[in-house]
């Protein structure tokens, strides 16, 4: 499977990298706290092979909140401008996360995310393609249904409550 030379790919789909694991007990702790963040339903998943996770999209935070109870990685898409900036980047490039020119989605990026779920992947993505700036779930992009099609793996959809009171778009903190 050929990647972007922006990803840093692990030797498989079940292995989470340091960087991933170092992050993720981190932040679960800051989140329990913070946001009095629990999951459920997950356990299911951990097997799973190769399968498309579509969630709602409601804050900077929902990666994160839907990856935290895995033991192993989920990657997601992530619009490309995110990774020139330099700390972000960084973090992106080394968690398994797939750019994506959200305005011109190249064929590259899609056989990269149908390659990984083939190869055994949960792949993250959203929809709406964007935060909502209301709380309300957004307009499906029609992309999205294409890749559905393609990929012949199962869908898991994913739904958040509350990330949008704890960091709605245009917040920092």
């Amino acid at each position: 499977m050929s990647t972007s030379p922006d990803v840093v790919v692990p030797p498989s789909p079940m292995v989470r990298g340091p960087l991933w694991f170092s992050l993720q007990v981190v932040i679960q702790n800051f989140f329990c706290f913070w946001l009095g963040y629990r999951a459920v339903g997950f356990e299911r998943l951990e097997k799973q092979h190769g399968a498309l996770i579509l969630a709602n999209h409601q804050s900077f935070l929902d990666p994160l909140l839907i990856g935290l109870p895995f033991r192993r990685p989920i990657s997601f898409l992530a619009r490309d401008s995110l990774f020139p900036v330099p700390v972000v980047g960084w973090i992106l490039r080394r968690t398994h996360v797939m750019p994506i020119n959200q305005q011109a989605a190249g064929t590259a990026s899609l056989r990269e995310l149908i390659g990984r779920l083939q190869n055994g992947w949960l792949v993250g993505m959203f929809p709406e393609g964007t935060r909502t700036e209301t709380g309300a779930i957004g307009e499906m992009k029609p992309g999205f249904a294409a890749i559905v099609r393609r990929a012949k793996k199962p869908v898991i959809p994913v739904g958040i409550s509350g990330a949008f009171q704890a960091l709605p778009m245009g917040r920092v903190w």
